[in-house]
């Protein structure tokens, strides 16, 4: 889908809000399972959906930009893969391991953020076609 926005004249900063949208929106499909199979009720079901699709929106932004960033499908095909492998990350522990997990945390939060824009450089990625060095064309990264 980002491919075909963006050479369909649409900004990378309206791809970034459109595609995490269809992303979560294609993650439904687990209505139907909460609520008939895991029997919950109505709210719970609401609940659970709701806060599956505000995750796979902030997973949607993070594989949109991978994807713009490097223009290459492997980075969020092995982000998406690790993701689904992990789960979600484990913000609390009992009170034996609370430090560890809190520490690693934060440690690998950090770590993300400081390496977030070197490791998905265009000029990892790019070999160099058309001067630009950004796949797409849209040389405006810093």
């Amino acid at each position: 889908m980002i491919p075909l926005l963006l050479c369909g004249g649409f900004k990378v900063q309206v791809v970034f809000c459109i595609c995490p949208i269809f992303f979560s929106l294609a993650h439904l499909n687990h209505l139907l399972e909460f609520y008939s199979q895991q029997n919950y009720s109505r709210q719970k079901t609401a609940m659970a959906i709701g806060i599956q699709l505000a995750y796979t929106m902030v997973f949607g932004s993070y594989a949109s930009f991978l994807f713009i960033r490097t223009g290459h499908l492997i980075a969020p095909l092995v982000a998406h893969t690790v993701c689904n492998f992990m789960g979600l990350p484990a913000v609390y522990a009992n009170r034996k391991a609370g430090a560890v997990v809190s520490l690693a945390f934060i440690t690998g939060s950090i770590a993300f953020i400081r390496l977030l824009f070197p490791l998905t450089n265009p000029a990892l990625y790019n070999n160099r076609i058309d001067n630009c060095r950004c796949w797409h064309g849209y040389c405006s990264w810093s």
